[in-house]
């Protein structure tokens, strides 16, 4: 067995041990045979059995779901724009998702299934936005694609601050979508998972399907064209793969922020620039994190509960010093400059 095959043993051990944790943690010893065949049968026969198949259960499938999709589209979205610092957070979709979905709500009284499609829209919005004002600012002389990250930040604030005056526009519904636009994992938002569970399901099959190409890609541009490779078709492939299916965990539970931006600096030491193996290794860590942060959210503060988007947040926010420390505040990264 080679190392990355042994990494990806390690890591998928930690998923169940940490899926176990998050299931029962809290529950008292005696009741988990009673836990267990509850979730056998799901069917509920007292009250601890209907929090872990009504509360548990669906916050379990959502931070994966969310954790897992956000962590594969920002490996891609680093790579292709060969920049440490690109995520869904960082290049405008997140935002766009958020911004969109709002307003399809409040403006025009979508519907749930009409609002998760207002959301993949506006994550097409918000990354395209970021791309035409990088062009603007002369993304072209910019190897480094700090351009883009640049605007992507200047979309996001721009979206976040219209998502924020649509909410205090209409007091009314503003506690619908108050919780949820912080990135709220919620039981409540299982309905939304059975609707858009199938558009990260797809995104994720793009994006382990052009794994191999992908890898090649960024070996060089020339190279990949030389073995066959479409290089624009299959770059523009994954990046919408990576875009719609952050913007469906958006319509899910809100914007999760960072998850991506970190993931792939977390796996990249271990699993290489290989996308044939890093991809799965994302999708399997960036479910271990929703898991832990959605953990952390439900217990840290109990007997109350925060957004676990404010977790990330913070996770995130630290790691993104580090990351620009590391890459372009370091007397190295000035000399490569």
């Amino acid at each position: 067995m080679d190392r990355r095959s042994l990494h990806l043993l390690l890591i998928l051990a930690m998923l169940v041990i940490v899926l176990v944790v998050h299931l029962f943690f809290g529950f008292h010893a005696a009741d988990l045979p009673n836990l267990i065949a509850a979730l056998q049968r799901f069917e509920a026969q007292s009250y601890e059995e209907a929090v872990l198949l009504f509360q548990r259960l669906p916050r379990t499938l959502i931070a994966i779901y969310a954790g897992g999709i956000a962590a594969a589209s920002g490996f891609v979205l680093q790579s292709l724009v060969r920049n440490p610092l690109a995520s869904p957070a960082t290049l405008g979709v997140n935002s766009g998702a958020a911004l969109f979905l709002v307003a399809s709500a409040l403006l025009f009284g979508a519907s749930a299934e009409l609002q998760g499609i207002a959301a993949l829209a506006g994550a097409l919005a918000g990354f395209l936005s970021s791309l035409a004002v990088a062009r603007l600012a002369g993304r072209r002389n910019d190897p480094r694609g700090l351009s883009l990250i640049l605007s992507g930040a200047l979309v996001s604030m721009l979206f976040t601050g219209m998502t924020n005056a649509l909410l205090l526009s209409d007091p009314a519904r503003r506690a619908d979508f108050l919780s949820w636009v912080t990135g709220n994992i919620n039981h409540v938002y299982m309905d939304r998972l059975a609707m858009f569970w199938w558009i990260g399901a797809l995104s994720v099959a793009i994006l382990l399907l052009f794994a191999r190409p992908l890898t090649l890609i960024l070996l060089g541009a020339d190279k990949a064209a030389s073995t066959g490779v479409n290089v624009p078709l299959v770059s523009r492939l994954a990046i919408g793969a990576a875009v719609l299916g952050s913007g469906s965990a958006v319509a899910v539970c809100g914007p999760i922020g960072f998850v991506g931006l970190v993931v792939p600096h977390i796996v990249r030491p271990f699993m290489g620039n290989n996308l044939v193996h890093a991809l799965p290794a994302s999708l399997i860590v960036g479910a271990i994190v929703g898991l832990v942060a959605d953990l952390i959210a439900r217990e840290a503060f109990y007997p109350y509960v925060v957004n676990t988007g404010l977790v990330t947040d913070l996770i995130g926010g630290i790691v993104f010093i580090v990351i620009v420390k590391r890459f372009y505040l370091s007397p190295g990264s000035r000399e490569a400059s």
